[in-house]
């Protein structure tokens, strides 16, 4: 019996490329997070697995020397390891290395954002393990009428790392890195951004220690994690919160879209 067919994920009707984030050092971690075992598989490919259906360009980005250390070639090549138990990644995957070092995650969605195919892309961290696509899906219709659109939690946290950024928000990028700032929320005032309020964050799990990676393990053994359930709390959470998507200018720093920032 065959499977059902996936529904890519589009922006104003245009396919959509995803970039996962998988350079950081994993200090807190102690040891790279992309490479961290989630049942016969990496932490890398459980997410990349996820993405997979849902997208038409998949791009990794690595900072520069890490491309070899996860089993693929360098810039701008197909990757390999990673298809050993996603094969449908073939024809999709390519491993994006910063350009320039210790730019941080601003600097991987500057590489990404530069690399990819399409316009709009979801920027996802590789270290949040179970991707929600319902929410994927509200983030890429807001960020038709943005340059960013970003969801943030009832105490007023967001995700930047959970987000859709499009190719317009290349040149406050690169003006921000050139002022010497790694952090992205100053981003938020500068380009037209879209805020997504949920009432419930309870469907984001970040494995930053490996306390928080022990605990995420222990909970898919015990059925009380993984996409599914993420997905369905998320989607809740949205459709109770739909009203307010970007009625709070303030969230993050954000300014009401049309009304930029400037140094």
């Amino acid at each position: 019996m065959m499977g059902t067919v996936k529904r890519k994920i589009r922006c104003g009707g245009k396919p959509m490329t995803a970039i996962v984030l998988a350079g950081g050092r994993g200090r807190r971690m102690k040891e790279d997070k992309a490479g961290l075992a989630v049942g016969d598989r990496t932490l890398l490919e459980h997410v990349l697995s996820q993405l997979e259906p849902y997208f038409s360009e998949i791009l990794i980005s690595v900072s520069p020397g890490q491309a070899r250390r996860l089993g693929g070639p360098s810039k701008g090549k197909k990757m390999g390891r990673a298809k050993r138990a996603v094969p449908d990644l073939r024809q999709k995957l390519k491993i994006i290395e910063d350009e320039i070092p210790g730019l941080g995650p601003l600097g991987g969605i500057l590489a990404g954002l530069k690399a990819a195919a399409n316009d709009a892309c979801a920027v996802i961290a590789c270290d949040i393990p179970d991707i929600n696509v319902p929410l994927i899906r509200s983030l890429a219709r807001a960020a038709h009428d943005a340059e960013i659109a970003v969801p943030v939690g009832p105490a007023g946290h967001c995700e930047p790392l959970f987000a859709v950024y499009r190719k317009s928000a290349i040149p406050e990028i690169e003006a921000l890195l050139r002022t010497g700032e790694r952090s992205i929320l100053p981003l938020f005032g500068r380009c037209r951004t879209t805020v997504l309020r949920l009432a419930d964050a309870a469907w984001l799990r970040n494995l930053n220690t490996r306390a928080d990676y022990e605990s995420y393990l222990r909970s898919i053994a015990g059925g009380k994690a993984g996409p599914s359930k993420n997905n369905r709390l998320a989607h809740e959470a949205w459709a109770r919160t739909k009203a307010h998507a970007g009625s709070q200018k303030k969230a993050c720093g954000v300014q009401r879209p049309g009304r930029p920032k400037r140094p």
